[in-house]
C-alpha cells in the first residue's frame, strides 16, 4: 500500500530514519495500525506502552484527498491520532499508558487527554533537564513529566553526573530507571533501592504538592533550586543541585516558599551532605524571610531535604 504513506501525489516521498509516516487521516490505515497492536498487547499482556513519534511529518500530501482540500491533512491526521489513543485506552483501560514529546513535539492537553504522562525529552542528562524539567513545570504538573535515571557517560552530552543527582532530578517527575544495570557499579547497583524507597517515601508529595521555583542557574548563579510543598504545608521537600563548582565560595544563602509561617518545622536530609542547620526546629517564617545556608558543592552534586511540620514544643 504505497498509498498509506503521507507523500506528495506524483513525486518521490523523502526517507528519514529510513521511514515514510503513514497516513492516519484515513481509517483504513488506523484501523490495520491499531488492530495489529492490540493483538500483539493482548497476546503479551502488556501493562505499560509507551507511543513515540520519532519522524516529523514531511511531504505533506494524501492519496485519499482532493487537490483542493490537501491542506486539511495536518489536522485529520492529529485527529486520526487521538482515535487512536482514544481506542487503546479504552480497549486496555488497566494499561499504563505514556505519550512521548522528543518527536512528535506533543507535550500538550490533547495528548495528556489519552495518557497520565509524557516523556518530556529524549535528552536524559541530569544538569540538562533541570531547564527541561523548569520549563515543562511552568504548564503541567510534576505527575505528568517522564523522568528517569539514565546511564552515564550520557548519550547525548557525554556527561558524567552522580547517581544521586540522577535520582533527585528525576524525583521531580514520575520516576524511574533507564539503562543497563548489568553495566553499573555496585556502589552505584547499591544506590537504586534507597533511591526507589525515597521514590515511594515522598510519591503522594512529589505527584500532588505544590512546585516552587527557588533558583534558576545560570553562569551567575551555578545551582539550581526547587520545592514541593503539601497542600496543607505539613511537608516539603527541598531540592538543591549544584551545576558547577566555584573555588573559595562560601555557603548559599536560601529562602525557601510556599511554608506556614506559624509552623515549626523538622529538617532531615534525605540525599547528599548532612545540613549542620537540620538539626533544630525552625519556623516557616523564619525559613522563608531568613532562610537556609546550602553548603558549597562540587560540579553536579546536590542534595534533598525533607521538612515536616511539628509543634513547639517539640
Amino acid at each position: 500500500h504505497p498509498d498509506w504513506a503521507i507523500a506528495i501525489p506524483g513525486r518521490e516521498p523523502s526517507l528519514f530514519r529510513s521511514q515514510l509516516v503513514l497516513d492516519i487521516s484515513r481509517k483504513e490505515v488506523r484501523d490495520e495500525i491499531m488492530d495489529r497492536i492490540l493483538k500483539v498487547l493482548h497476546e503479551v499482556e502488556a501493562d505499560y506502552v509507551k507511543w513515540d513519534m520519532n519522524r516529523y511529518l514531511s511531504d505533506l500530501g494524501s492519496f485519499a484527498l482532493t487537490q483542493e482540500r490537501q491542506g486539511e491533512l495536518s489536522h485529520r491526521y492529529v485527529l486520526g491520532v487521538y482515535e487512536m489513543q482514544e481506542r487503546l485506552v479504552k480497549e486496555l483501560p488497566n494499561l499504563l499508558f505514556e505519550n512521548c514529546s522528543s518527536g512528535g513535539a506533543r507535550f500538550d492537553p490533547g495528548m495528556l487527554y489519552y495518557s497520565p504522562q509524557i516523556w518530556t525529552s529524549d535528552d536524559t542528562d541530569a544538569i540538562e533537564r533541570l531547564k527541561i524539567q523548569e520549563g515543562t513545570a511552568l504548564v503541567y504538573p510534576l505527575s505528568t513529566m517522564g523522568a528517569h535515571v539514565s546511564k552515564v557517560p550520557n548519550e547525548q552530552v557525554g556527561r558524567i553526573c552522580p547517581i544521586a543527582t540522577r535520582a533527585n532530578v528525576a524525583l521531580a517527575g514520575s520516576f524511574g530507571y533507564e539503562l543497563d544495570i548489568t553495566k553499573m557499579t555496585v556502589e552505584e547497583k547499591e544506590e537504586i533501592p534507597k533511591q526507589i524507597r525515597m521514590y515511594h517515601r515522598f510519591r503522594k508529595l512529589t505527584m500532588e504538592g505544590d512546585y516552587y521555583r527557588i533558583a534558576s542557574w545560570s553562569a551567575e548563579r551555578p545551582f539550581d533550586v526547587w520545592m514541593i510543598v503539601s497542600k496543607d504545608r505539613k511537608e516539603a521537600l527541598v531540592t538543591y543541585v549544584q551545576v558547577l563548582g566555584r573555588p573559595q565560595t562560601g555557603a548559599e544563602r536560601i529562602r525557601l516558599r510556599g511554608l506556614d509561617p506559624d509552623t515549626g518545622y523538622h529538617m532531615e536530609t534525605v540525599s547528599g551532605k548532612m545540613l549542620p542547620s537540620t538539626s533544630s526546629l525552625r519556623y516557616g517564617d523564619d525559613l522563608m524571610n531568613d532562610g537556609m545556608l546550602f553548603p558549597a558543592l562540587g560540579d553536579f552534586e546536590s542534595l534533598v531535604l525533607y521538612l515536616r511540620a511539628e509543634r513547639a514544643d517539640v
